[in-house]
């Protein structure tokens, strides 16, 4: 009995860490990769570095891995066997015909564990595989949202630079207006409209900052880092669609999708606890012996046993909760299949029409450009006064900043279909399903 207390668990203090976990640069971040290898954190990062190190440094995903600690401990859990139990009794002799005191002892184990044993196991598994799936797909969303993240940055800073030249030109045309103004050839209503453009271009650059710094913030919240931590980013070209792959990924959703995965792993775990809620109609269940000697000096000894009659109860409430968990479960996974694939396939129509809007803007934007080019020459030659070119200028950058914005719609509804179709993830085969009971 000693040796076993020996073993028994003892308590040692875990202190919460108070510090800011936050890191100040790229560098301080982890970026060991499971597999081995490492993201090589100089320089500028590509799409795949940034999703990866949002992956393994995402605070929220850090936490969210905890989970798997508890379904492996209710996986131990299941397979252990409850403790014996020992028992030991002492009557004093007070009055009648005995001569000693009366001694008793037993030693009982509940065997229940051993009659539900494989259905706790699979239940314990399927629990502990639902929540890997879950921390699965929670990852890959994070892995897209980086992504996504970069692209729109990337689409700031264009949409920046073409605000910023707007900003040069009508502030060129200010000061042009502020001059002849001042020379009495213009009037003053001249001057105020020269002022309400420029003053709305000014607002909407101020827009773009702020944006820009949203959206940089958001990347920074998903790497670790502190907020208004610039990252360096290489994007390189995104290879269109193949309409056969996504339609073969559309159609194996269940066997893809790791948060339609965790579904059916949660339906395996509750048809597991419907069958264990049945075979507890006869538990608890516990054998043993006893043995004892009376006041008169008699000994004995013999085994016992008990069990549950099912008579009345027999556990018909809690079968009955199981059995409607199961079908609650069986009827969310359709629908969360049914709504994957709708999304699926919407998505995919909007990125058609969105190819054919970014394809149309790019030509206008080309258009658009060649003619601000001309009138910046025609200004330079005396040939365009300096509203007419300014105005040409701003068109141009109007159209430019429109094709940036179908474009980075483009690129990041691409990278949502791929999320939602588990393109890039291999497939997750859920352990096979036993027949139900």
């Amino acid at each position: 009995m000693f040796f076993g207390l020996a073993g028994c668990a003892v308590y040692h203090p875990a202190p919460l860490a108070l510090h800011d976990p936050l890191q100040a640069s790229v560098a301080g971040l982890r970026n060991q990769l499971p597999g081995g290898g490492a993201v090589a954190l100089g320089g500028a990062l590509s799409l795949p570095d940034v999703a990866a190190l949002a992956v393994l440094n995402d605070p929220d995903l850090v936490a969210a891995r905890a989970q798997r600690g508890v379904g492996e401990a209710d996986l131990l859990s299941a397979g252990l066997v409850p403790d014996p139990s020992l028992s030991a009794g002492f009557a004093a002799l007070l009055s009648g015909p005995g001569s000693m005191p009366a001694l008793a002892g037993g030693l009982s184990q509940d065997v229940s564990a051993l009659v539900t044993y494989r259905v706790n196991v699979r239940a314990a598994k399927a629990g502990l595989a639902q929540v890997n799936a879950q921390i699965l797909w929670q990852e890959w969303q994070v892995a897209s949202q980086a992504e996504q993240l970069c692209i729109m940055l990337d689409g700031d800073a264009q949409s920046l630079a073409t605000l910023r030249a707007d900003h040069d030109a009508l502030a060129q045309v200010n000061n042009a207006t502020l001059a002849q103004v001042a020379a009495h050839n213009l009037t003053v209503a001249a001057e105020s409209v020269s002022m309400a453009d420029l003053a709305a271009v000014d607002t909407a650059l101020n827009t773009a900052v702020q944006t820009r710094g949203q959206d940089r913030d958001q990347l920074d919240a998903l790497l670790g880092l502190q907020p208004g931590t610039d990252v360096a980013v290489a994007l390189s070209p995104v290879q269109p669609l193949n309409p056969a792959a996504v339609e073969d990924a559309i159609n194996s959703l269940a066997q893809r999708r790791p948060d339609l995965i965790a579904l059916r792993f949660g339906y395996e775990q509750a048809d597991a606890k419907l069958r264990g809620a049945i075979l507890s109609q006869f538990l608890p269940v516990s054998i043993g012996a006893t043995a004892g000697r009376d006041t008169s000096n008699v000994w004995s000894a013999g085994p016992q046993v008990s069990l549950s009659l099912p008579l009345f109860n027999r556990n018909r409430g809690a079968i009955a909760q199981a059995k409607a968990t199961r079908a609650q479960l069986a009827a969310q996974f359709q629908a969360s299949l049914a709504s994957a694939d709708a999304g699926a396939r919407a998505l995919l129509a909007r990125i058609a029409l969105l190819q054919d809007e970014s394809a149309a803007a790019d030509t206008q934007a080309a258009a658009a450009v060649k003619i601000a080019a001309q009138a910046r020459a025609a200004f330079a030659s005396g040939a365009l006064d300096a509203s007419s070119a300014a105005g040409l200028q701003s068109a141009a950058t109007s159209r430019e900043r429109e094709a940036i914005a179908l474009r980075v719609q483009l690129l990041t509804a691409r990278l949502s279909l791929e999320t939602l179709t588990g393109v890039g993830l291999p497939p997750i085969a859920a352990a096979p399903m036993e027949p139900a009971a």
